[in-house]
């Protein structure tokens, strides 16, 4: 027997951080996670599976619009007709979930309670199932649900399902914390678990399982995404395997220009690290975001000229779809390379520069001009620029020297009317 397991599906999650200005690759980019979903039932039906287990975050908001609810239920449908049955918990993003909450789910389909652990028992598979678990109501759940999760049940094979963070990640709100021991003790053969979007096998016999989340949706979600299979054997779990589904492949790439001095060397880094990571897409559409590092002679020249050189590398991007094949995407291009030894400036850089790492080295004097800066500059952004890192930079003064550092080539540039776009 084999079922599929997957999380925090997160239908219709808006965009964050996405600086694309192609209108086909932000639709495409819109529709990742249905069709991420899509690929997940056609999965299921394919394996033909007995259940889906889905521990928590269908949503990514408490209230989508009905749309989406109308898309879930139906490619629940098709489960449903192929007598595959679906079990769901509501975690932190859909526990309020209003029109899910009226929407007729179809029969195959079972939201477990919210208000204690509970258990449906399946006795007509080829081997008996007794799932356990339970959604989280509406707030911060921060009690330990799996505290209070039953005994398992002789003769069958007992999975129990959590939205949890565990002990705790830096990533992740902490909901419904447990510690490992709690899980592994309980006697049951599989959790399956939902939050933390990083796939992770933490223990095996019993199996603790992590699936990540099915499809990336930015920069610090990278690689293969999607859901693991499960095989059983009576009341043992034989295998667990990853399987990815997702539409859409992130890469985060870091290339270090350490030493660079020519724009042809450094072109070719650009080159070759966008196309290694399109290699690995397992021939999907790519999304990237590449991070210049390292200390370069060409660090002032990234300052002042930031719009062509991430115009240099989509074209990059395009030649070498054109050749591999597939889409690419440049998501955002960030430079923090730094300039091997310090050019000559002109003398009224040199006392703007001087003036600035003297307020730097105040913190307190700093931490108050900073607010009076920062605020009111976020509060004018649109939505998608209010995460910006710079935004983040400037609330901390800690980060003022080494921010000063990186933005005095463009001024001095500037003071000495050299090109900057």
């Amino acid at each position: 027997m084999r079922f599929v397991h997957a999380a925090d599906l997160h239908l219709d999650s808006p965009l964050r951080n996405l600086a694309l200005h192609d209108d086909a690759a932000l639709e495409r980019m819109r529709r990742a996670t249905r069709d991420a979903f899509e690929k997940l039932i056609d999965f299921c039906l394919d394996e033909r599976v007995a259940f889906l287990l889905v521990p928590g975050d269908l949503y990514d908001r408490d209230t989508p619009n009905m749309q989406i609810a109308v898309f879930l239920r139906k490619q629940l449908l098709r489960l449903q007709r192929a007598g595959i049955r679906c079990i769901v918990l509501r975690g932190n993003h859909d526990a309020a979930n209003k029109i899910t909450s009226a929407l007729a789910l179809p029969d195959n389909t079972r939201i477990l309670d919210d208000r204690q652990p509970e258990t449906v028992i399946f006795n007509d598979l080829p081997c008996p199932v007794a799932l356990h678990g339970q959604s989280f109501a509406p707030g911060p759940v921060l009690e330990n649900l799996a505290a209070a999760y039953p005994a398992p049940l002789r003769g069958h094979l007992n999975i129990g399902l959590l939205h949890t963070s565990l002990a705790g990640s830096p990533e992740h709100d902490p909901y419904a914390p447990c510690s490992l021991d709690d899980l592994r003790t309980r006697g049951y053969a599989y959790w399956a678990l939902g939050h933390i979007h990083k796939a992770a096998v933490l223990h095996e016999d019993p199996w603790i399982v992590y699936p990540g989340n099915l499809q990336g949706r930015h920069a610090k979600e990278t690689g293969p995404k999607g859901c693991v299979l499960v095989d059983t054997d009576a009341e043992q779990i034989r295998f667990v395997t990853p399987v990815p589904l997702d539409v859409i492949r992130w890469h985060h790439l870091e290339v270090d220009l350490e030493g660079v001095a020519s724009e042809h060397e450094t072109t070719e880094r650009l080159r070759h690290a966008v196309a290694a990571a399109h290699r690995n897409a397992d021939g999907l559409a790519s999304a990237m975001r590449l991070t210049l590092s390292g200390r370069t002679a060409l660090a002032s020249d990234f300052e002042r000229r930031p719009q062509r050189w991430r115009q240099t590398v989509i074209e990059l991007a395009d030649e070498i779809s054109a050749s591999l094949g597939g889409e690419i995407w440049i998501e955002r291009l960030i430079d923090t390379t730094h300039t091997p030894t310090a050019a000559p400036r002109h003398e009224s850089a040199e006392d703007l520069i001087a003036l600035m790492r003297e307020i730097a080295s105040d913190p307190h004097r700093l931490g108050s001009i900073l607010q009076d800066i920062a605020e009111p500059l976020r509060a004018r952004l649109p939505e998608e620029l209010k995460d910006l890192p710079i935004l983040a930079q400037l609330r901390d003064p800690a980060q003022a020297p080494d921010l000063i550092k990186r933005i005095e080539p463009r001024i001095a540039a500037r003071l000495q009317g050299e090109e900057t776009e």
